[in-house]
């Protein structure tokens, strides 16, 4: 039964497909600077931007968040960003969206990559995966839907083996709550014996299983707050169970200068320099929706259009 459900559910989406004219059209679109300045003409694209300190990060805040990612794998700070920069950013994931455009191509806006350059929040970074740090360019944006059962990213880690020369973010850019489907993990101390457990196929005996069940952590938070976790931890996007508010949120990756990286975060991005071109944006939304495919199917009727878009702007080597 279940095959056949996969296979009807494939075949679904094999209809919704992009034609052969709309793919030319969205592909144009896609490098279109213009249009993309036409679309939300209250964004920018590709202009000089100041690294002003739109985050506050209390000190205090910072030293115990510093020590729960240390012991922990993870940290929580809340209402961290400035609330009108972050209404501007839901209104702009908003406006791609109701373009017909997977929300992840809101990255293609200077908001979404000069959100993590405040000198607090480099300050934090700084501490956290060592001086002279590089953001990676996987990127993502989230958008889920207000429908009850509807739940985000299933359990997975980011970057196994990464230690402490690796650093996930996410901010909401709504209110992430346990209703519409907030962030849930297991701590660092767990997670390893879970997916362990999981890359071997073995079954977890039943005291660990009662103890992890007992080990998850919510993180409903407010719009505007950064929670993070290290590479080998364990997290997933719960379920909505009856929020009239879809959750949407973005997501960064930070490397220490020294780190050994894989292609796919590759290249790498000094936050200190200008913020990434238009085409490096572009690569890396369709990079990151190529690989995605397994986390939201829907992604599939864009694969061709995210392929044509990938070899158009893969840096050459």
């Amino acid at each position: 039964m279940r095959n056949r459900f996969v296979g009807v559910a494939e075949a679904l989406l094999k209809r919704a497909e992009l034609s052969p004219d709309e793919l030319a059209e969205r592909f144009d679109a896609a490098l279109d600077v213009d249009r993309w300045r036409r679309l939300v003409p209250y964004a920018s694209i590709g202009e000089r931007v100041a690294n002003d300190d739109h985050a506050r990060i209390n000190a205090k805040d910072a030293v115990r968040e510093k020590q729960r990612l240390d012991e922990d794998g993870y940290f929580c700070l809340k209402q961290v960003f400035d609330r009108g920069r972050i209404a501007r950013m839901l209104d702009i994931a908003k406006a791609v969206r109701a373009d017909g455009w997977p929300v992840a191509f809101a990255f293609v806006y200077d908001d979404f990559w000069s959100i993590a350059r405040s000198p607090s929040l480099s300050a934090f970074l700084e501490a956290s995966v060592g001086p002279d740090f590089l953001q990676n360019t996987v990127v993502w944006a989230h958008w889920v839907p207000d429908a009850k059962g509807v739940a985000g990213w299933r359990p997975h880690d980011d970057c196994r083996g990464g230690g402490e020369t690796f650093l996930s973010m996410w901010i909401p850019l709504s209110d992430a709550t346990v209703d519409n489907g907030s962030m849930f993990l297991v701590p660092d101390r767990m997670s390893r014996e879970i997916v362990e457990a999981t890359r071997d196929r073995d079954s977890l005996p039943a005291a660990i299983f009662r103890r992890t069940l007992q080990d998850v952590v919510a993180l409903p938070v407010p719009s505007g707050s950064l929670i993070g976790w290290r590479g080998d931890v364990l997290h997933w996007g719960g379920a909505n169970t009856g929020s009239s508010e879809p959750r949407v949120s973005l997501a960064l990756e930070f490397r220490s200068r020294d780190a050994k990286t894989n292609r796919f975060e590759r290249p790498l991005i000094d936050p200190r320099a200008a913020l990434p071109p238009f085409r490096t944006r572009l690569f890396a939304i369709v990079k990151a929706l190529r690989e995605y495919t397994k986390f939201e199917p829907l992604l599939l009727r864009h694969l061709a259009l995210a392929e044509r878009i990938f070899a158009e702007t893969s840096p050459r080597e």
